[in-house]
């Protein structure tokens, strides 16, 4: 509402408010029929009251009606209409009107009019309530008289005193109160109890749908004996040897430990072969819980003894005064190896025991190395490798003695908290002790890493060729180029451009269609990868060639070159480390996100050529900001670069520290210190700079697939570049092909041959360079039949956050 209409005056309610249309009769008469209205108030808080008279009474439901839809129309917070009425129409039939206003303007006066007297005589309103004398005092102090007499005062300029009383029935009244009062409360607790009674049986009702529906969705599981495959018969692999479930006992040497007569160990059933209502049976196991209990109105005990020979486990049950009870339980340690006879009984809850007549104490048979020389395992983890791996630091000390090893290293992730413990267990060996190596698989990165691969000495204004491919997958061993784009610029400008198809000579997977656009029937004819690479080679001369994630479309590049002994000299950019220099803010460097936040617009992601056009637009705008940094040559960028990586935002790799003296330990705990107090993100990183620092006394190996050589190899980089990582470490490192397995699964490797041929890459690159290569088993449990708590582990691990070791949960035995 414009306020010059707001604040106008008329004779009128409908010449003030001249938008307003009266929704009935009532109001539309009390609009037409007013006059001398008066419109004041606040405009700041939107605030009114308008006077006005009328020659009728008008009904207050009418009036405070057109007040409410009066404030929607015109949005105002508040508004009163006053009327004014000629004095004779006062009358004491008015009475309960004013009443009602009284209570809008906030009299305490709600509920205590009712059923009251009202006489007008002499110029007094005396109204007579149904209350005690405290009713009445409450309105006095609520002021009520002095409100009823302003209104009437108000609305007909009459003056009259207004005195609150006391009836003379009150009594009468106040006890029909109380009963309504007492009557109230009786059937409010009596729905109380009713609608708590209905609760309950709801909350019944649903208990019982839920318990339902569970059970309905809770899966029925089979009973099985075990969750291995193993063989179902005990074998017997020498005299009084055997081997049941995927555990070996040697029984010669037994000793009787229950029951009163000795018991030749013969034909020993599997545990998981143990069925009900079997009479006789032998069975040989590993003690794993031992405990007495009470048996009620009974002065014998009951002891439970539980056995596993690593593929079924079953409890053994006997019974014996209570003084021999607990003494014989405690003796059972875990750990000890028994046989025992008896008949088996399915318990009430369908479980199989056996009721024990015999023990004999046997041992078990650990694995052995039987080969003539002895190795020394470099490469191992225990129980202190978090969430990763099983055995303690002491037992893995202990399995390199019975193996006749001379030596063995403990290289958790990233700590050292294994090696106390593994030094008390070789000290208290009392002849020729094993000798513990000390280290650890660190987080590695490489902060001297640049963008340029290859030398060059030219500035940003230079002839460069920006350029894209799109392959059949992600592996350089197993997959081929579809696409090859590149545009040749210089000082910003694309001078030429290079678009080529090229047969793949493989099918394009059905994802890889999804994401390029790029298909079978748009790649079927053209020409091959040796012609399109041949082509693009020539078309970029000996200029740096830039591009987005260089290493991996270098390496596609480098592969073609390789099988067709065509030179590949050229030196490259890669514009995600560079990006990562530049624009520190951004969290993900990809090609979309960086058009996005250099305001590029959009382009056909993952083609080749628009990808191309695209980044040498990207390079440029971060050519730009180095500019502004003082940087204008590729040589400045890489000093800066070197000078001012964050380790804390470079990728990872896999190594192997060694401490080969007392020196190389303290150097060692030192980089461990700094690796969590200084360079922790996500995962305790050592960075180069601070390793080269500190590297007297330390033996560097170049660890797993997660380490950085494997990877230079596995990517396919030049040979010059791996030979440059390469010369960093001491020793190099190769494993069994179970433990890379995974790279088949998730297409980095073709096949098991794939894997061999890395292994036999990195003994040739040691061959070349005079370095050792060692084979490690990078071990993180001691026996086959442990990989299943590994997986455990695994299951329970968040894979997003977690960097530790590969995916790999394959067979990873130790030493």
């Amino acid at each position: 509402m414009e306020r010059q209409t707001l604040m106008a005056e008329g004779r009128t309610l409908k010449t003030i408010f001249s938008r307003y249309t009266p929704q009935s009769e009532n109001q539309k008469r009390i609009f037409e029929m007013s006059g001398d209205a008066h419109l004041s108030g606040d405009r700041e808080r939107k605030a009114y009251e308008v006077r006005f008279s009328l020659p009728f009474i008008a009904d207050k439901g009418d009036l405070y009606r057109i007040e409410e839809e009066l404030c929607e129309l015109y949005e105002l917070s508040f508004i009163r209409l006053l009327p004014k009425y000629p004095t004779e129409l006062f009358s004491l039939d008015y009475m309960g009107e004013v009443f009602t206003e009284a209570r809008r303007v906030g009299a305490v006066t709600h509920g205590f009019f009712d059923n009251c007297k009202t006489v007008i005589e002499d110029g007094v309103i005396t109204v007579s309530v149904p209350y005690s004398h405290g009713g009445v005092e409450l309105l006095d102090l609520g002021r009520a008289g002095e409100i009823i007499s302003g209104i009437i005062r108000s609305e007909f300029g009459l003056n009259y005193e207004t005195v609150i009383d006391q009836r003379d029935d009150y009594e009468k009244f106040h006890t029909e109160y109380l009963e309504r009062q007492a009557d109230f409360l009786r059937r409010t607790q009596e729905a109380a109890v009713e609608y708590s009674r209905i609760i309950e049986e709801r909350r019944r009702q649903e208990e019982a749908q839920e318990a339902a529906k569970k059970a309905a969705e809770t899966p029925q599981y089979q009973r099985i004996d075990s969750l291995f495959e193993a063989e179902e018969e005990v074998e017997e692999i020498e005299g009084g040897i055997f081997k049941s479930g995927r555990m070996t006992f040697d029984t010669n040497s037994d000793e009787v430990l229950y029951g009163e007569e000795d018991f030749e160990i013969s034909d020993p059933t599997a545990l998981r072969m143990i069925k009900s209502n079997m009479r006789s049976v032998t069975v040989l196991g590993r003690i794993f819980k031992s405990e007495a209990a009470e048996i009620r109105n009974s002065e014998n005990m009951s002891v439970t003894i539980g056995i596993t020979d690593n593929d079924s486990s079953v409890f053994l049950k006997l019974q014996m005064p209570a003084a021999e009870a607990e003494p014989f339980a405690k003796s059972m340690k875990s750990g000890m190896c028994i046989a025992a006879v008896g008949s088996v009984r399915a318990d009430k809850f369908g479980e199989y025991n056996v009721n024990v007549k015999c023990i004999k104490k046997i041992k078990q048979c650990i694995r052995k190395d039987n080969a003539p020389v002895k190795r020394v395992e470099l490469h191992c983890h225990t129980n202190l490798s978090t969430m990763d791996a099983l055995a303690a630091p002491a037992d893995v000390v202990k399995r390199a003695k019975a193996w006749g090893h001379k030596a063995v290293a403990i290289t958790d992730h990233g700590n050292v908290q294994g090696f106390p413990t593994a030094m008390l267990a070789s000290e208290g060996m009392k002849e020729d002790p094993v000798k513990v190596l000390y280290g650890i698989e660190a987080y590695f990165v490489d902060d001297t890493r640049r963008a340029v691969f290859g030398h060059i000495d030219s500035d940003f204004d230079d002839e460069f060729v920006v350029f894209d491919i799109e392959t059949t997958g992600l592996s350089v061993h197993n997959c081929a180029i579809t696409e090859i784009g590149a545009v040749l610029v210089k000082s910003g400008k694309i001078i030429d451009e290079l678009n080529i198809m090229t047969d793949p000579g493989m099918p394009i997977p059905e994802n890889i269609v999804e994401l390029t656009g790029i298909t079978d029937d748009m790649v079927r004819g053209q020409m091959s990868n040796k012609e399109a690479v041949r082509k693009f080679l020539d078309f970029a001369g000996s200029r740096l060639l830039i591009a987005h994630n260089a290493d991996f479309d270098t390496s596609f590049i480098r592969k073609v070159c390789e099988e067709a002994s065509i030179p590949f000299p050229n030196p490259y950019l890669d514009t995600v480390s560079m990006s990562r220099y530049v624009n520190p803010e951004l969290k993900k460097h990809k090609l979309d996100i960086l058009c996005d936040y250099f305001s590029l617009g959009s382009f056909n992601h993952h083609r080749a050529s628009d990808d191309a056009k695209m980044l040498s637009a990207i390079f440029y705008k971060m050519v730009d900001k180095l500019r502004d940094e003082g940087i204008m040559d590729f040589n400045h960028l890489s000093e800066t670069m070197s000078e001012r990586a964050d380790p804390l935002k470079l990728r990872t790799y896999h190594q192997i520290i060694l401490a080969k003296n007392q020196t190389g330990l303290k150097n060692l705990y030192k980089l461990i210190s700094d690796s969590y107090l200084t360079y922790y993100r996500r995962n305790p990183r050592i960075p180069k700079t601070k390793l080269i620092e500190l590297r007297e006394g330390l033996i560097i190996g170049s660890a797993c697939e997660a380490g950085e050589l494997f990877e230079a190899i596995r990517s396919g980089r030049g040979e010059a570049e791996i030979e440059e990582i390469a010369s960093f470490y001491d020793y190099f490192e190769i494993q069994p092909i179970a433990n890379n397995r995974f790279m088949i699964e998730k297409g980095l490797a073709r096949d098991e041959e794939d894997l061999r041929e890395f292994n036999r890459k990195i003994v040739a690159l040691g061959e070349k360079m005079g370095k050792p290569v060692c084979a490690t088993t990078d071990a993180h449990y001691m026996d086959p039949e442990d990989e299943i708590y590994r997986r455990i582990l695994f299951a329970g691990r968040n894979t997003e956050t977690w960097s530790q070791p590969s995916p790999c949960v394959s067979v990873r035995f130790c030493f």
